[in-house]
């Protein structure tokens, strides 16, 4: 069910949090065991990077206006 409402946020900014970390970018892709998450770098530059994250291990994800 989670993954369901997941990918229907893929392409928006979001927040993602687990016990480890907290990530915010947007979301790029869910599958059945992770998501991906581009984090933006400088304006003008394409040096993002992509943070994955185990679906079982995320706190929680928020849509960020």
């Amino acid at each position: 069910m989670m993954k369901e409402k997941l990918r229907l946020l893929i392409g928006k900014q979001v927040q993602v949090a687990s016990a480890l970390d907290m990530t915010t970018g947007v979301l790029v892709s869910v599958d059945d065991t992770k998501l991906t998450v581009r984090t933006s770098g400088f304006p003008g530059y394409d040096n993002g990077h992509y943070a994955i994250f185990q679906i079982n291990m995320v706190s929680y994800v928020r849509i960020v206006s």
